[in-house]
């Protein structure tokens, strides 16, 4: 028997979810997106992988406004939309870092071009802002916003200004359908819980540690990232790896939020994720200091089980069978662009998410 299947729930759900949420939205642009789609989730510019990220609205200026220090730059503007595919092309490639790709589309005039927030690091970034305005979202009935990203090479999240989600997967395994941004956030609560400090301090310091893993995201191709106590000794298990004499206390750089340095803070911002995407697993504890990277550990089938995938999947649930005092959670992404973060605790409860979800089905 021979069989073909398609994707036609996947297209049939993206389409309804711009009719929906964006009134009037052109066919032609919805034609040319939709054949897009799996370009996009899987693009690279000379090898180098990119999660571009695309916002279409119909009012790129009053989203600017609405959010302090963002700015937009149009490159490119036509009278329709038969040069989509090219404009996509050439913005596709420039859309790195935290510059967003935005497509302005008016009555009589389509604009393409980029956006972001010109702001500290331990500030939300562009899309954080853009999801939580409340003046946008009251504003949902004149203005129609909706953001595109690839959450990795199979799933796709559309995130309207209504606060509406769509999360398209193509992979056939149900666990790497979780959104990496809850996992993140999920992540850095539990890797300052054991600061005591300000609400807002303790604020800024999160802000820039969602920022740092998702900047992880978009250029480190894995990482395994595991908090411990802040009491925490090793035993053993972590001993082949490099531990900092003087862990790195990013707490200290708040001590005077009038009078921190935002240069100190980005390099060592920039030091955190060089750390990240050396070989090996970075150790934090649960105060936010960077205490060890370059660390390896032997992994162990009979005690693990069968992992599917790589050695740095292996190693991540090795730990987590570990059941070692102080040892806290781990939070793992692979080349692919899967990730998780799990508690010691926790590793048996699968993760929840609560985005409208739209699988392949056969």
């Amino acid at each position: 028997m021979n069989e073909i299947l398609f994707f036609d729930n996947a297209k049939i759900s993206v389409t309804k979810f711009f009719e929906t949420e964006f009134e009037n939205f052109p066919p032609l642009i919805m034609s040319h997106f939709l054949n897009k789609f799996n370009d996009i989730m899987n693009y690279s510019e000379e090898d180098a992988k990119i999660k571009p990220k695309i916002i279409f609205t119909d009012n790129i200026d009053a989203i600017t406004r609405s959010i302090p220090k963002s700015s937009a730059l149009t490159i490119f503007e036509d009278v329709d939309a038969t040069m989509f595919n090219l404009r996509l092309k050439s913005l596709l490639a420039i859309a790195m870092n935290d510059w967003c790709l935005f497509i302005d589309i008016k009555e009589n005039k389509i604009s393409y071009g980029l956006v972001l927030s010109f702001r500290s690091i331990k500030d939300k970034n562009f899309l954080q802002s853009l999801e939580e305005n409340v003046s946008l979202k009251e504003r949902q009935t004149k203005l129609h916003c909706i953001l595109v990203r690839p959450l990795s090479f199979y799933t796709m999240h559309l995130h309207s200004i209504s606060g509406n989600n769509l999360m398209v997967n193509f992979s056939l395994d149900k666990s790497k359908s979780n959104h990496y941004i809850n996992e993140i956030y999920n992540f850095v609560n539990i890797a300052f819980s054991k600061l005591r400090t300000t609400q807002r301090k303790l604020q800024d310091m999160k802000n820039m540690y969602q920022n740092i893993f998702l900047n992880v995201m978009n250029h480190v191709n894995g990482a395994i990232c595991v908090i411990v106590d802040k009491d925490y000794k090793d035993t053993g298990l972590f001993e082949d790896g490099t531990w900092l004499k003087e862990p790195i206390s990013f707490s200290k750089l708040f001590t005077q939020s009038k009078s921190y340095s935002e240069e100190k803070l980005q390099t060592y911002a920039d030091l955190f994720i060089n750390m990240l995407n050396y070989d090996g697993i970075t150790i934090i504890d649960n105060q936010g200091r960077l205490r060890a990277y370059n660390v390896f550990v032997e992994t162990n089938s009979k005690k693990v089980g069968y992992i599917v995938g790589g050695a740095r999947k292996r190693a991540a649930y090795q730990i987590l069978s570990s059941k070692k005092k102080g040892i806290i959670g781990v939070y793992f992404q692979s080349h692919e662009g899967e990730v998780f973060f799990q508690e010691l605790k926790k590793r048996d409860t699968a993760p929840k998410d609560s985005s409208k979800q739209v699988m392949w089905k056969m």
